[in-house]
């Protein structure tokens, strides 16, 4: 008994793990981070499709290979100003407007 005692303890870290704080993390931020995959997704597959690299996104967007690696990992909190970056230089479209969004812009425009 006092063998794998030993063995267990040989094992072991003496640091404690931090499981808890990312579930607990993954769990606040469930809905973005679904969203950041979907996002992942959409990515990976255009990139596959245009036969293109990480590396040339990066360059076609200009910013660094890390950052594209974050967001195709899927836990990147995306701003908007990445997500048009994305549209336009991989030729999709990430994001929708509300239709009811269209209405106003063109309530507003006929007011003018």
């Amino acid at each position: 008994m006092n063998n794998l005692k030993e063995k267990l303890s040989k094992l072991s870290s003496n640091q404690s793990s931090e499981w808890k704080a990312k579930a607990q993390y993954r769990r606040e931020n469930r809905e973005w981070l679904r969203k950041s995959a979907a996002i992942a997704i959409r990515v990976l597959d255009t990139l596959k499709a245009l036969n293109l690299s990480q590396k040339e996104l990066a360059e076609r967007m200009n910013i660094s290979p890390q950052q594209i690696s974050k967001i195709v990992k899927g836990q990147e909190n995306l701003t908007l100003e990445t997500i048009s970056k994305l549209e336009i230089a991989l030729g999709i479209q990430i994001l929708e407007e509300a239709p009811e969004s269209k209405q106003i812009v063109k309530k507003k425009k006929s007011a003018a």
